[in-house]
């Protein structure tokens, strides 16, 4: 299912997987894989905290979903509504705003100079009290 997922939002994105690149065992470096995934992810979860948005409205998980063509590990946000509330719809409604400071947050730390960050992809649950019949 990652795999299908992965492969969706590349083609999306319209990034093509390299043919079979090969891991540089000669590269030195203290960032691993999992700790830029984390980065992103506190990241974020800090970006949506300062707008009112805790844990238990919004839940942030990042993955990795590709590699760029220059060999970039490609990472992307994805979002679950936990529960609706006046606040997660506003959030809703403003979030050319948010993907703006998301970015700006991601270009100031030094994260793109080892990935690529491929935006924000958001989901609700299938069965999510007190939902909204209708979000403007």
């Amino acid at each position: 299912m990652r795999q299908a997922l992965a492969t969706g939002v590349m083609e999306r994105l319209g990034i093509r997987q390299p043919p079979g690149m090969e891991a540089d065992d000669r590269v030195d470096s203290d960032i691993a894989p999992g700790s830029i995934a984390a980065d992103y992810e506190s990241l974020i979860t800090e970006c949506f905290h300062l707008l009112g948005l805790t844990p238990d409205l919004v839940r942030v998980s990042v993955r990795p979903v590709g590699v760029n063509p220059a060999g970039l590990d490609i990472y992307a946000a994805f979002i679950k509504v936990q529960r609706w509330a006046p606040c997660v719809i506003d959030m809703l409604a403003r979030m050319p705003y948010i993907e703006k400071k998301v970015g700006k947050g991601i270009r100031q730390s030094c994260m793109l100079r080892y990935s690529a960050f491929a935006g924000l992809w958001f989901r609700t649950p299938p069965h999510i009290e007190n939902e909204p019949a209708t979000v403007h």
